[in-house]
């Protein structure tokens, strides 16, 4: 056999494990998902592609502030996966209204960062966790004013398009048994 012809096999065998190893990670550890919209905005902008993991949490007590989660919730009898952003744990106190948020009587903490596409966007810290949440100048809708402790096995989770966004603030905290995932990528 020519040295050619070794290497092309070799090649494609590389190839063909390649492929069924993808196939394995997607059937039992991570899924893609494309967000079909802006509630995730400026993190995941509608088109934007994520990596997750799936059942990355053995209990509740794995969760933390600021984790990314997949969650399966029915919408008018319908079943929807929501990517959502969690703020609070069970045994939390969360308070929200208009733009004010506080987790266990601490307002969070919001620094303005830039003006874009008509919305300002702020770093904001929730215990040890930081990210961007976006306020549009003209609002959609105002979330409905909320004031909830954080029932044991549950979260609440709230996109970080805060105008844009139907989330715990409409709908209350998640049961932990519905999160599928956790976004790992990017």
């Amino acid at each position: 056999m020519k040295k050619s012809d070794l290497l092309l096999k070799g090649a494609v065998g590389a190839g063909v494990l390649a492929v069924v190893a993808l196939v394995i990670a997607r059937a039992f550890f991570v899924d893609l998902y494309r967000i079909p919209q802006d509630g995730m905005y400026p993190a995941l902008p509608a088109g934007s592609r994520i990596l997750v993991a799936r059942r990355p949490y053995g209990d509740v007590s794995d969760v933390e502030r600021g984790d990314v989660v997949v969650f399966r919730r029915d919408e008018g009898g319908q079943p929807y996966n929501y990517i959502w952003r969690v703020v609070a744990l069970p045994g939390d106190q969360v308070v929200a209204s208009d733009r004010a948020l506080s987790v266990n009587g601490v307002a969070v903490s919001r620094q303005e960062i830039r003006e874009v596409n008509g919305a300002t966007v702020f770093q904001e810290t929730v215990g040890d966790a930081r990210y961007e949440v976006a306020f549009s100048a003209v609002p959609q809708a105002t979330p409905p004013s909320i004031s909830v402790v954080v029932p044991a096995d549950h979260v609440f989770v709230m996109g970080d398009n805060r105008y844009g966004a139907r989330d715990s603030r409409y709908f209350g905290p998640i049961p932990f048994g519905s999160i599928s995932g956790k976004k790992i990528w990017p």
